[in-house]
């Protein structure tokens, strides 16, 4: 039997990251900047983003709820946001105040319709970042990635995402070679175990 390939795994450094978003905040999409920072800070699917609506965001709690029928799994979940996702997210209600405040969708434009598709412009946020084989979908990695290196252990990076079970998460395992350090450590401590206590029957058998 052929062996399954491994799932693509492409995500950018936070110095990437930073090109990225400035090309993207003076890029012809208005939107754009606020829409990648939300990406790589909470790891939400771009349907999930762009279908998102101002009723299920709690900005007081710190809290977007995603409903089943917004997900891919079919399963609600709530998705906490840090300081920068916030930032964006206020970033959005003061363009829905000045330009369409009775339009119901977070990424809207300007007469209140939904925002469909942004893939034109993150491409050309890409191109022009210098950031080559790059895709929306990996924004959601790049945030996996990031969590998982600085040592958030992969159940939480799980139910952050949305996955079904760890078993997708763990594609980011060799990201966080301090976890598997750790544990290879504790070999250690139980050798050194073992040889005290032999140590000591030598002693009392001597």
């Amino acid at each position: 039997m052929l062996k399954e390939p491994e799932a693509r795994v492409r995500w950018i450094t936070r110095e990437e990251a930073g090109r990225l978003l400035d090309a993207a905040r003076v890029s012809r999409s208005p939107y754009m900047a606020d829409l990648l920072t939300l990406a790589l800070n909470t790891g939400m699917r771009r349907e999930e983003m762009l279908g998102l609506e101002w009723r299920r965001v709690d900005l007081q709690a710190g809290l977007i709820h995603l409903e089943g029928r917004h997900t891919k799994s079919g399963k609600r979940r709530s998705v906490p946001i840090n300081k920068a996702a916030r930032a964006a997210m206020l970033s959005r209600a003061r363009f829905r105040a000045e330009h369409c405040p009775a339009s119901p969708w977070v990424f809207c434009r300007q007469h209140g319709g939904r925002i469909e598709d942004a893939r034109k412009g993150f491409l050309a946020a890409c191109a022009k970042a210098g950031i080559e084989d790059f895709r929306f979908h990996d924004l959601r990695h790049t945030c996996a990635a990031w969590l998982v290196s600085v040592g958030v252990p992969l159940s939480e990076v799980r139910d952050l995402l949305g996955h079904c079970s760890v078993v997708m998460t763990e594609r980011y395992a060799h990201l966080a070679p301090e976890r598997v350090r750790s544990a290879v450590a504790m070999l250690d401590e139980v050798i050194e175990e073992s040889r005290f206590s032999h140590a000591r029957q030598e002693v009392a058998t001597g």
